[in-house]
């Protein structure tokens, strides 16, 4: 009979690893349920402010629970502790701020960049006193750094969304002036970075195209950023609508043998009149021009 095989310390590293990975993300969706519609009533009118008080509070008993020094009491309390960390990323995921890969990407980092010593070509073996006197330089030069607004904008560039971060990187420059005069001049660049695309669509390389797609982009964010209006949730509703809206044009043909072999005309007149039968909340019925790509 043959012994069983021991892992080895490397293999259980892997596998603690991964368990605290699954468990992590377990606790994530767990909070985004409880956000959901269909969750708790009570989790889902927490804010920043409503959950700082837990914050604190959690923050304190895990404090008590080391100072009684028993293992257990601290393992609940750190749960506890972390169960409020969650809801504090989630609600800012929610309101499109960060989010909770942005908050362990970000100490992660940090931690990174102030270990020289033991992660990068410092030398090694400090001791606690001369670690202590390297972090406050290190802080120092961070300290500087954020208050230039490149660094800033750099930050703004690490967020989940492009579009926010869009907006996060024009407000910055904004603060020292460097902005459109008005709404008009934010709009009229639209047309502008439209047009340089289209002359790149004919003779530009895929390199020089995605780079005046990007420049449009950009535009149309400046706009939103002008306008007060999110332009994540901007599109977000647009997604909504075409799904809706595509969803009938399915509906109208679906005892008609799908959609598959239509005429691009007739798709365009019965996505028109759905078009026409759902006017925008507050504007009047859609013009009937054949935009079925368009909200």
């Amino acid at each position: 009979m043959e012994s069983p095989v021991t892992p080895s310390s490397a293999e259980l590293a892997v596998a603690d690893a991964a368990e605290e990975t699954r468990q992590f993300a377990r606790l994530m969706a767990i909070i985004r349920t409880l956000r959901s519609p269909g969750g708790c009533s009570w989790d889902r009118k927490q804010t920043h402010e409503t959950m700082r008080k837990y914050l604190l509070e959690e923050a304190q008993e895990v404090a008590a629970a080391i100072e009684q020094g028993h293992p257990l009491p601290i393992c609940e309390e750190l749960g506890d502790l972390l169960m409020t960390i969650a809801m504090q990323a989630r609600i800012a995921e929610e309101a499109g701020t960060f989010t909770m890969t942005e908050v362990l990407r970000g100490i992660s980092d940090k931690l990174i960049g102030r270990h020289p010593h033991v992660f990068g070509e410092a030398e090694r073996g400090l001791s606690p006193d001369r670690v202590v006197d390297m972090w406050g330089k290190l802080k120092a030069e961070e300290k500087r750094q954020r208050s230039r607004l490149t660094s800033r904008m750099e930050e703004a560039a690490r967020f989940a969304s492009a579009l926010r971060a869009a907006v996060q990187i024009q407000a910055e420059a904004a603060t020292v002036g460097f902005d459109f005069p008005d709404r008009a001049s934010a709009v009229a660049k639209i047309f502008e970075e439209a047009e340089e695309l289209r002359a790149d669509l004919e003779n530009g390389s895929p390199a020089a195209q995605e780079a005046e797609l990007g420049d449009l982009l950009f535009s149309i964010v400046n706009v939103a950023r002008l306008l007060g209006l999110d332009p994540d949730a901007a599109l977000r509703q647009a997604n909504q609508k075409f799904i809706r809206r595509f969803a009938r044009l399915e509906d109208r043909f679906e005892q008609q043998g799908g959609l598959a072999g239509r005429s691009i005309a007739e798709l365009d007149a019965v996505w028109n009149e759905i078009k026409q039968a759902e006017p925008e909340r507050g504007e009047p019925a859609a013009s009937t021009d054949g935009d079925r790509l368009t909200g």
